[in-house]
């Protein structure tokens, strides 16, 4: 059966058992990355960034690529990350 362990943020260590559970705790683990990315980057889309338009779409097109990560990845080890515009 399998099993993943993960530390809490309280710093207690849980653990998952079962495929479902595990899958979940992946799925979990994965948007979590994901939210602080896209949290990380919220600054971008406001209408006070000192981007140009066209910084502004790349961003966003960044962003959206974020958002679709779930589409196709099922975990931190399969996930493939856009690349980030400079």
């Amino acid at each position: 059966m399998s099993e993943v362990v993960y530390f809490n943020s309280d710093g207690t260590v849980s653990s998952v058992t079962g495929d479902a559970a595990v899958t979940q705790k992946n799925m979990e683990d994965l948007r979590a990355m994901r939210n602080q990315m896209l949290t990380d980057t919220d600054w971008t889309q406001g209408a006070d960034s000192p981007l140009t338009d066209s910084q502004k779409t790349s961003w966003a097109t960044y962003r959206q690529s974020l958002r679709d990560i779930t589409d196709s990845a099922t975990s931190l080890d399969d996930v493939t990350w856009p690349t980030k515009p400079e």
